[in-house]
């Protein structure tokens, strides 16, 4: 069984506060989009969890987000002996903020949920992909939603606008909790984009949409890299950019195809580079 693992874009991200244990409050309005990687599941003689990944450097261990959750799907489901095979087939780059490795959790939980014919909703996987991040819930739902508290409470809202996203991962990087930890050197969001967000996807007004982005990950990390990006997207004609999740991808929200072809043609040398569309992520 073949399985898409739809990537996210970050239409706003507010920290609005930090809980006793370290974990952050957010407010976020997150878009699934038509990049993807694909994970090839299949049941296995020997017990257990079994994986590997057309990357190397990625973990096959516990230490994946895949191998959790279908860890997790199994002890839940009462299937703690049975055995599983799955190749994870990587496009989403890591360290995006495109939300690739909650992705493939979201999609090993819906594939083995149709495996077994368990029978679980979408609530009831979005629960178990609870416990292995944040994002996960809302990739196992998908579309476009509003996700509070750590990330995990999913609300849907209306989706982005009819559009064309071109998404462009620079080479640097920055792993999540340097993010953060750059991010508590800064008071937390003041004003908060997510309201105005709202608002404009619920007119469907595209422009609207544009001029609403924010993500404070932007505005305090403040890669060189991401900044060129922002410029060179919106030179491009891109009604708006913005750099998704705690980085470093930025899109650009274009209008046109040909017009997003064209930007994209401009940043191919900026670094790796995607076109997209918003999608339901399912």
């Amino acid at each position: 069984m073949k399985v898409r693992a739809y990537g996210k874009l970050n239409l706003t991200l507010d920290v609005l506060g930090r809980r006793p244990d370290g974990y952050h409050l957010l407010d976020t309005v997150m878009q699934s989009i038509s990049v993807w990687d694909e994970l090839d599941i299949q049941t296995s003689r020997q017990p257990g969890v079994h994986l590997q990944c057309n990357k190397d450097r990625l973990p096959t261990d516990s230490k994946n987000t895949v191998y959790r959750a279908a860890k997790f799907f199994l002890e839940d489901c009462g299937l703690a002996d049975q055995g599983v095979y799955i190749f994870i087939k990587k496009y989403i780059p890591s360290r995006s903020g495109m939300g690739g490795g909650s992705a493939d959790a979201a999609a090993a939980l819906r594939g083995l949920n149709e495996m077994f014919k368990t029978g679980l909703t979408t609530e009831q996987l979005m629960a178990i992909g609870a416990r292995v991040g944040a994002d996960v819930p809302f990739c196992v739902m998908g579309g476009a939603a509003r996700c509070t508290g750590v990330g995990a409470n999913v609300e849907p809202v209306a989706p982005l606008p009819d559009c064309w996203l071109v998404v462009c991962k620079p080479p640097a990087g920055m792993s999540t909790p340097r993010a953060y930890s750059i991010l508590d050197q800064y008071p937390l969001s003041s004003t908060q984009a997510t309201p105005r967000m709202l608002e404009a996807l619920e007119a469907g007004n595209l422009k609207r949409v544009a001029k609403c982005l924010g993500n404070r990950f932007d505005e305090t990390i403040r890669l060189a890299p991401v900044r060129a990006l922002k410029r060179a997207m919106v030179d491009a004609g891109a009604l708006g950019s913005m750099m998704t999740g705690s980085g470093s991808s930025v899109y650009g929200i274009f209008v046109s195809e040909d017009q997003a072809r064209e930007a994209l043609e401009t940043i191919d040398s900026m670094g790796r580079t995607f076109l997209a569309q918003p999608c339901s992520g399912i």
